[in-house]
């Protein structure tokens, strides 16, 4: 006889304890070590809670009555200390089957150290065990098993990721070759791989122990298909590991109209509340049907209707996504504001599909908006298809179609807006097999040049060939057609980013001698920052600069405005955040062109966080500060932008002095917007079969609120300029943990909210010569709660 008490806890948290006492006795068996073990479970008994002192145990027997299913014993079959099956007549109840494979599992045992392979309730697993006096220790690795009873749902192209770990000993205590006790000790966890500490951790204990032996029945002779057919019960064979429970869909608190209602009430007064709502409806809409979201849409308050459009994009159903479409009406060109929301939406979903890509082409191939709204569709498009690829379903029909679609479009394109759009969208596609097609503009106009080069600093070193390499090397040195300084140097950075050559190094550096002040400038700080970053091209550099013929002030010492830097943001031992500036002055001290990348680092893999760019022309003119020699530009600023690593539509301030002039006089709207909604950003379930057979569940849910803007104003009164990028996020990410048990379960959640803020601000002024001005990185303090 023995009793088998089993606790659960979350993080040192006793969450509950079963304890019940076992009679066990031996049926049959042979010479050739087989056993078939006969298990009766009797006054199963939960205690919930048991730090708190007013928890009182509970008898399983008494609420389940007569069918509870621990009514008839269970069976165990075993060979040479390994569980060949389990046969127990309540097949149909999960939750009692595992369990008791779990009981059966702390009879397992080998009687050699060494490594083996092993079956369990948890799967096939390489253990090892080790023997010291009267005690056995067997040790378990998650890791090191090859089938995993787990079934983990990760949507695709997720910003964070969940890693899951675990080990487990078992220590048996022997009195000879009998088994006097057994203490298994295992630990779960599921952690943010970007921030270790926000996770899910789980503790177990079984522990097993001899409180009597006496005599019993003769041992059965004969076959064991005999014994077992001998038996009246009804017993069903079943394997060792342990069957995931088909756990009913979590029914949500609240509906959308309580959400909606409480929300109302309370109010939307700052980022947080919004993406706390946003997360609640993208839970709730994922259970509905199209005419039921849509009805929801339609009573639904104005200012409500965006966070709605977001939830419903994130929730990412056919029913919710349908519901979106005909809700805003793609025919009606007048609703181009809450279709380009519902674009933006698209194309940062975690979930692509091909009814996803068959609502974007509707909508390009079926409505009358303008081409701004019409040139989102492109860039979202693109972006579902290279989502679509990453998860190997780039052979699908609906995707070759889509791709065909702009391939298409745009060598039938003859505007250069349209043909823009249409890079835009293969930018975003990012598709190795349409480099050839970008290639074919990267010597047309400045603009559709810069947006080329763009596009294949996003491809792997792999697909950056030496055909491409020579289209950039011809550019740079201008050997066909001259070009602008912001495109050549685009063609620079692109030589020493990918498996840089000593030649290439050479040329440029011989080159800066060559160049006007400014692009000489900046290739030099561009030079000097990469040789103090990790990047490939660093060695390479290196080793040219051995040579005092290139190494030397006349190469490297340059005056000028523009440069090239990086820096720290933050750093700790889960992540380092970093940024990466580049401005390009003209020669009469104008910005003609600035980028400023931010980063975040963490376990091996690098993200890219954001991407703004600035590009201006013709504002030397504007200010009476041209320099000689400098071609007449036309007047021009606009804007550039990837967040998370996806494309946001470009943005024009002005562009010519007439257009200038307009939004001069009429100032006063404030900052453009570039970016503003909620995106999904985690939404990870998994289940986890613990040892004793109880089954766990960890769910992530992370959303975040974005609001970008930028501002370029002129003062001609003062003589300066001043651009500015404002980025305020907020970040929610909760992450729970349940325990399923007979007529019980238990729950932890923790939340964890940021509300990061960056501006970064450039001031020009003209007024006196050489012109002046100031950089501004401002960060507002890290909230975190």
């Amino acid at each position: 006889m023995v009793v088998a008490p089993i606790s659960v806890d979350f993080e040192e948290v006793p969450a509950f304890t079963m304890l019940a006492v076992i009679h066990i006795h031996s049926l049959w068996r042979n010479n050739n070590q087989e056993q078939l073990l006969h298990l009766q479970v009797q006054n199963l008994k939960l205690t919930p809670n048991s730090s708190d002192s007013t928890s009182k145990p509970f008898d399983l027997g008494d609420l389940m009555g007569d069918s509870q299913h621990f009514k008839e014993p269970f069976l165990v079959h075993i060979h040479l200390g390994k569980i060949k099956g389990v046969f127990d007549v309540s097949s149909n109840h999960t939750v009692s089957l595992n369990f008791k494979k779990g009981l059966a599992s702390l009879l397992q045992i080998h009687s050699a150290s060494g490594i083996i392979t092993e079956d369990d309730t948890t799967g096939q697993c390489q253990v090892s065990y080790h023997m010291l006096g009267d005690d056995v220790t067997k040790i378990k690795r998650h890791e090191n098993c090859e089938k995993r009873m787990n079934d983990g749902i990760m949507f695709a192209n997720q910003f964070f990721r969940v890693s899951s770990g675990g080990s487990s000993e078992t220590v048996f205590t022997m009195d000879g070759r009998h088994i006097k006790s057994v203490v298994s000790d295992e630990v779960r966890s599921l952690v943010l791989d970007e921030y270790p500490t926000v996770g899910i951790h789980i503790s177990s204990r079984q522990f097993l122990q001899l409180l009597s032996s006496h005599s019993g029945a003769n041992e059965a002779q004969g076959a064991l298909q005999d014994v077992l057919g001998s038996l009246q019960a009804g017993y069903v064979n079943h394997t060792i590991h342990a069957i995931p429970a088909v756990r009913q869909p979590a029914t949500n608190r609240y509906s959308v109209p309580k959400i909606l209602a409480h929300f109302k009430a309370k109010g939307l007064h700052t980022q947080s509340a919004t993406v706390n709502m946003f997360l609640q409806l993208s839970e709730s809409l994922r259970n509905l049907e199209m005419a039921e979201i849509k009805s929801i849409f339609k009573k639904a308050h104005a200012k409500f209707v965006p966070i709605l459009i977001d939830a419903a994009a994130a929730a990412s159903t056919p029913a919710s996504l349908e519901a979106i479409v005909s809700f805003i009406d793609i025919t009606n060109p007048k609703i181009s504001p809450l279709l380009e929301k519902f674009l933006y939406a698209c194309s940062f979903s975690s979930q692509p599909s091909t009814h996803l890509i068959n609502i974007i082409t509707r909508i390009l191939t079926h409505t009358s908006a303008r081409w701004e709204t019409h040139e989102m569709a492109l860039i979202a498009l693109g972006t579902v298809i290279r989502k679509m690829c990453s998860a190997d379903m780039c052979h699908l029909q609906e995707v070759e179609h889509a791709r065909s679609l702009i391939v298409n479009g745009l060598m039938t394109s003859t505007e250069e807006r349209e043909i823009k759009s249409y890079l835009l969208a293969l930018k975003s596609a990012r598709l190795p097999e349409t480099l050839p097609v970008l290639l074919q503009y990267i010597a047309h106009s400045n603009s559709l040049s810069s947006i080329v080069f763009s596009a294949l600093q996003g491809f792997p070193s792999q697909y950056i060939t030496k055909e491409v390499k020579d289209h950039a090397r011809d550019i740079f040195t201008q050997s066909k057609k001259s070009f602008s300084a912001p495109v050549r140097l685009g063609a620079a950075q692109l030589l020493l980013k990918y498996d840089p050559l000593d030649i290439d190094v050479r040329e440029i550096i011989l080159k800066i001698a060559e160049e006007k002040p400014e692009v000489a400038k900046f290739l030099t700080t561009k030079i000097m920052s990469t040789l103090r970053s990790d990047s490939q091209a660093r060695k390479v550099i290196h080793n040219v600069l051995k040579d005092p013929k290139l190494n030397n002030y006349f190469h490297l010492a340059r005056l000028g405005c523009s440069s090239s830097y990086t820096g720290l943001m933050t750093e700790n031992k889960d992540m380092v955040a970093s940024y990466d500036f580049e401005f390009l002055f003209s020669e009469g001290g104008a910005l003609k062109k600035s980028n400023s990348h931010f980063y975040a680092q963490t376990k091996g893999r690098k993200l890219h966080l954001l991407q703004v760019s600035l590009e201006t022309s013709g504002l030397d003119s504007l200010f009476g500060a041209e320099a000689k020699g400098e071609e007449e530009e036309e007047l021009m600023a606009g804007m550039s932008a990837m967040f998370l690593g996806e494309q946001i539509q470009p943005t024009v301030f002005f562009q010519g002095y007439s257009d200038l002039m307009s939004k001069y006089f009429s100032a006063g709207d404030g900052p453009m917007n570039i970016i503003s909604g909620n995106i999904l950003v985690l939404d990870h379930r998994q289940n986890l079969m613990l040892q004793s057979g109880l089954q766990a569940q960890g769910i992530f849910h992370g959303g975040l609120s974005v609001d970008v803007s930028a501002d370029l104003a002129f003062s001609l009164f003062t003589q300066e300029s001043k651009t500015s990028v404002n980025n305020k996020f907020s970040l929610l990410v909760s992450a729970k943990a349940e325990v399923d048990a007979l007529l019980m379960s238990t729950t932890v959640k923790s939340v964890v909210k940021m509300d990061p803020s960056v501006s970064f601000v450039t001031t020009v002024s003209f007024y006196n010569t050489p012109a002046q001005y100031c950089l501004q990185l401002i960060r507002e303090p890290l909230v975190y709660r």
